[in-house]
């Protein structure tokens, strides 16, 4: 080799062909690195979505709560489409089924669960939805045996806020099953885990008023907005849960008759109620319609 040649411009020449080429091999193996470590996030699925997919998500999240599937249906294709995080992608396949299971459109739905599990095989709200959709479809021995696998990881996992999550979604699926007792145990179970959690005083009085227990629903969706959940959703619930506890104790539905059976301490704070759920943007038309009348 040259560099093995006497004299000071060979010598020369090998300094700086060793020290470039020293340069290049460092600069080549830095880049490698980081080139692994790229690949090996994204395949990990530790990329997180940005801004606008998380609020993409929380706006259909907030559509199927409502009932609005086909609305939610919409926003969660365009999850799927416009957003390539895959913690975004498990979250849009987990909407998209849900929002399917609302519309009865079970295979779908499954379809829809299934992909989201191809991408976590662990995500609790994608096993719900499968779980929800072999309900639908009457197979019932599938369901059953994701609902071990939700128990199973509920066990295992020594995250508390996780595991209250994991507590409250099964109690969701109880109150659709009208399994009342169940699903107020497994609300208590993940209120007790995390206690500062407004969804699950939500899904508290959720349970209440299903049974009629419309007072007690009330206190629970005034803790829940105290916990910070000030929103449409819960203030439809409150308002709606004081329409029918006084439906109850005047033995009548009909608007004009109730409102002349209430006190004006009662009508004053129901008109408020309506008031405050109707400025928070909630959709009921029997509010609007009894707001004309209460609030006079």
């Amino acid at each position: 080799m040259i560099c093995n040649k006497s004299g000071t411009k060979t010598a020369l020449y090998c300094v700086y062909f060793f020290k470039t080429y020293a340069t290049m091999k460092i600069s080549f193996t830095l880049i490698l690195i980081s080139f692994v470590l790229l690949f090996s996030q994204c395949r990990s699925g530790l990329v997180t979505m940005n801004n606008s997919c998380y609020n993409s998500i929380q706006q259909g999240q907030a559509a199927n709560k409502a009932g609005n599937y086909s609305n939610a249906l919409d926003i969660f294709n365009q999850v799927l489409q416009k957003c390539d995080a895959y913690d975004a992608k498990e979250k849009g396949y987990a909407g998209k089924a849900s929002a399917l299971n609302g519309m009865q459109q079970y295979n779908d739905a499954l379809d829809a669960a299934n992909s989201g599990l191809s991408i976590n095989k662990s995500s609790i709200d994608n096993l719900f939805e499968k779980a929800n959709a072999e309900l639908g479809l009457k197979r019932t021995a599938d369901a059953k045996a994701d609902f071990s696998t939700i128990i199973d990881l509920t066990s295992k996992n020594q995250n508390v806020k996780d595991k209250a999550t994991i507590y409250a979604k099964i109690g969701e699926i109880d109150l659709k099953q009208n399994m009342y007792a169940d699903a107020m145990n497994n609300a208590e179970q993940a209120i007790t885990l995390d206690p500062d959690n407004s969804d699950f005083y939500m899904l508290r009085g959720d349970i209440k008023a299903a049974q009629q227990l419309y007072d007690e629903a009330k206190e629970d969706y005034d803790l829940a907005v105290s916990k910070g959940k000030n929103d449409a959703e819960v203030w439809k619930a409150k308002a709606v849960a004081s329409v029918k506890s006084y439906q109850k104790k005047y033995g009548t539905t009909n608007a004009n008759e109730l409102v002349s059976k209430m006190s004006s301490t009662e009508k004053q704070q129901l008109c408020s109620d309506i008031k405050t759920a109707l400025s928070k943007g909630a959709k009921e038309v029997s509010l609007d319609l009894l707001q004309d009348a209460v609030c006079k």
